[in-house]
């Protein structure tokens, strides 16, 4: 039987790094089945809330934002436009949030036994995809409801999909390792959420963003680039944007190597803070 030798190090991001993640990704995929049983354990609506909160909520937006507003909808009906919308926030919120609190609530499990301990937030930010995948399909559904049918750009929706995760795991688990040492985490996240529920186009167009930074606003802010992207492939039966697409790939990638540089200093102090 192999045994595996634990050496402390100066705590840094380093190859080692990656192939020690590789190493243990069997023990990544166990945590991700256990956030998703876990996360639904005893509702009695079960996963169906990864449904029910995406389309809730866009309702809400359909009936008083637009019918007491002004906010155009891109020519298509407000309930289908903020669906497409809620479907990829829903995700991120959610998904950053379980991620963040991952260590923390996994606490018993640091000080026992030894595994990756990025292997907490990536298997929050991870068990959210059930849910991105379900409410993705309530939206194609209600697409079909309205009359509209696929398009050949739909060959494109995984990039916005992988925009969405990537940039999941890169705040979560930036903000696991803050949260160990600093539990303000906890109040202050959902506050910045609704913010940016607010701040990134769910309920509006992103043609409402002045043309001037409208570019890179959306490739700063993830899920603006990601939320535009679903609404053109899936509602529009459009291609999406894609210099602005992958360049918003591309630096959520760099958010995302730059999180686990920042966690991997902060790790060798997880066992005694949290």
């Amino acid at each position: 039987m192999p045994v595996l030798e634990v050496v402390g190090g100066p705590g840094r991001l380093s190859r080692e790094s990656f192939a020690e993640l590789w190493h243990f990704r069997e023990v990544l995929w166990a945590f991700v089945v256990r956030q998703v049983k876990v996360r639904y354990k005893q509702a009695v609506v079960g996963i169906g809330w990864a449904i029910i909160q995406p389309v809730l909520a866009a309702l809400v937006f359909a009936l008083f934002l637009f019918r007491y507003s002004s906010v155009p909808s891109e020519g298509v009906p407000a309930l289908l436009f903020t669906l497409a919308g809620m479907t990829g926030w829903t995700y991120f919120s959610s998904a950053t949030a379980l991620a963040s609190e991952s260590l923390v609530t996994n606490q018993a499990l640091l000080r026992k036994i030894y595994f990756p301990r990025e292997v907490l937030p990536l298997s929050g930010a991870l068990a959210g995809v059930l849910d991105l995948l379900l409410a993705l399909g309530v939206l194609v559904v209600v697409t079909f409801a309205y009359g509209i049918g696929p398009a050949l750009s739909w060959v494109a929706l995984p990039l916005p999909l992988l925009l969405l995760v990537v940039a999941a795991a890169a705040f979560g688990n930036g903000l696991s390792a803050i949260n160990v040492y600093y539990r303000d985490v906890r109040y202050a996240l959902p506050f910045v959420l609704q913010l940016g529920l607010f701040v990134s186009p769910i309920a509006y167009p992103l043609s409402v963003v002045p043309s001037s930074w409208r570019t890179i606003y959306a490739i700063l802010n993830p899920v603006a680039a990601a939320t535009d992207s679903l609404r053109r492939i899936v509602v529009h039966g459009h291609w999406p944007d894609f210099p602005v697409l992958l360049a918003s790939i591309g630096w959520s990638l760099f958010l995302l190597l730059c999180s686990y540089a920042f966690f991997k200093r902060l790790e060798r102090g997880f066992s005694d803070r949290v």
